[in-house]
């Protein structure tokens, strides 16, 4: 294998290991190391960029390599054409790289090593990912690093581990060469990188203090492991609910009941207003709550008013439903087919008429207001923006994720999808339920720890108090301050570079 081919090889594992394998995560401090140093020695422009897109394009295919499987199962889509269509997702997710690498190959490391920061937390808020995921991630296994996250979400994190690869690299590059080696540059990011922690125990300590001290709401989380090729069976959809009804059965004492989405399997009238006697769940308490998660529609089903959507619903301990909430994002290819019109022309390509998007964030009040809860459904939890929402908007005071990770398989996807969630908990310093079919089922506190955790793939019911905090955090108020100012500082040297070299020129 050519040298330059090896190094991109290199990048792309250390990248996506931490992803796969949660306690690699000081893989990701060395990561671009072989990067930088691959598109900096390219011969040529056009190859440095080509090296850098093949690093991102093996860092998908390494880290989302179970997305072939969902792609199938959840599209409807033959193996063959589901692997096109992936190997065409991931070299589309390389072209983050490649511009990363047209900006290290322009401007190079620059003072004190952080251009290459800078761009990349540009890199991150504006380039659209069909999966958010920032450099950040890797690290939800060094709890201690991550709790910036409720100042400036997890760009703060993806910095400094960005500049901490450039660092590296100038080291050695350095050391190689012959050169000065800066070593105050290197000292600056370890202040800061050590700055990072103290302030993430710090404020670890604070908020298990606050935990302390917060009312708590008794919750029951239902997992019925619903294999996939089981679900919408509607020779199974009965079969399916009893299971659910079994499980919550023995479940005494509690005030909130949750099934994971699509646990109904019936398709429900948008304005339901009481819940059919077989969904009904056999609460121990008419002053208990139940969420549940199902198909619903609204106008005459093949008429031009029709409309379907992904719903979770909220009804009271006497079956009434008090509320509902659809699924704001919607998944390609599953819930709804991109491009409809030309793909459905193409041979093997399903059509897909597809769901819905809500109009918005809608809580779910409890008790008088005491508790108000965000529905997030399926990948909803990956996106910081609709729990910031929730919280700044309708002041919810505690985040609930319904969702059917089957899709995934035996893969490590539900994990990956459950760590990225994570973060949700540090941005909004608010308890994060998570109820899924198959799992991962889990509690993830306000310190962003994975508390609780069901067996994946196996029948169970999470029982637990969970704390209600309330109150906003910086990054809940002002959203993605920092990312903007990190964009206008990027763009601001960009314009200044370009200004001194047409200087030069004259």
């Amino acid at each position: 294998m050519p040298k330059n081919i090896s190094l991109c090889v290199a990048a792309a594992v250390l990248l996506a290991s931490p992803y796969l394998f949660p306690l690699l995560f000081p893989l990701a401090w060395i990561a671009f190391v072989p990067f930088f140093r691959v598109v900096q020695q390219a011969e040529g422009f056009r190859r440095g960029i080509f090296f850098g897109w093949l690093t991102g394009f093996l860092a998908n295919l390494f880290g989302f390599h179970w997305l072939i499987y969902t792609i199938s199962v959840f599209g409807g889509f033959s193996y063959p054409v589901s692997s096109i269509v992936f190997l065409v997702y991931a070299a589309l997710q390389g072209v983050q790289m490649a511009l990363f690498a047209v900006v290290f190959r322009g401007c190079g490391l620059g003072p004190a090593n952080v251009i290459p920061a800078l761009f990349w937390i540009v890199l991150e808020f504006w380039f659209p990912m069909l999966f958010p995921w920032y450099l950040a991630n890797s690290q939800v296994s060094f709890t201690a690093f991550i709790q910036s996250a409720d100042l400036v979400g997890p760009y703060a994190a993806s910095l400094l581990l960005m500049w901490f690869n450039a660092t590296a690299y100038d080291l050695v590059a350095s050391w190689k060469q012959g050169r000065r080696i800066r070593w105050e540059a290197a000292a600056g990011v370890v202040l800061l990188v050590f700055g990072s922690i103290v302030y993430g125990v710090w404020r670890k300590d604070a908020i298990a203090e606050e935990m302390a001290a917060a009312p708590k709401l008794r919750v029951a989380a239902v997992q019925g492991n619903i294999d996939i090729d089981l679900k919408w069976n509607p020779i199974r959809a009965r079969h399916n609910l009893q299971v659910h009804q079994d499980l919550t059965a023995g479940v005494d004492g509690t005030t909130l009941l949750i099934w994971p989405e699509s646990a109904v399997e019936f398709w429900l009238p948008e304005k339901l207003q009481e819940l059919p006697a077989e969904v009904k769940p056999s609460l121990k308490s008419e002053n208990a709550y139940f969420i549940f998660g199902a198909k619903s529609f609204a106008g005459r089903p093949g008429g031009p008013d029709f409309r379907a959507f992904n719903t979770a619903f909220l009804a009271d301990g006497k079956g009434r439903v008090l509320s509902r909430y659809h699924k704001q994002v919607l998944l390609a290819f599953g819930e709804y087919l991109p491009f409809a019109g030309i793909l459905s022309k193409l041979p093997a390509i399903p059509f897909a008429d597809g769901f819905t998007p809500g109009d918005g964030p809608h809580t779910f009040s409890l008790s008088g207001g005491a508790y108000r809860i965000a529905p997030l459904i399926c990948y909803e939890d990956l996106m910081p923006e609709l729990s910031r929402g929730f919280v700044r908007d309708t002041k919810a005071n505690l985040l609930v994720n319904l969702t059917n990770d089957a899709w995934y398989g035996r893969t490590v996807a539900p994990w990956q999808h459950a760590r990225l969630a994570q973060w949700r908990a540090v941005e909004t310093r608010r308890t994060l339920l998570r109820v899924t079919n198959t799992g991962v089922t889990s509690i993830i506190n306000a310190k962003g720890e994975m508390m609780q955790t069901l067996p994946t793939f196996a029948p169970a019911v999470l029982e637990a108090e969970v704390e209600i905090l309330e109150g906003d955090t910086l990054y809940v108020r002002f959203g993605d301050w920092f990312a903007w100012s990190i964009t206008f500082v990027a763009m601001t040297t960009v314009l200044l570079r370009l200004w001194a070299a047409k200087a030069r020129e004259t």
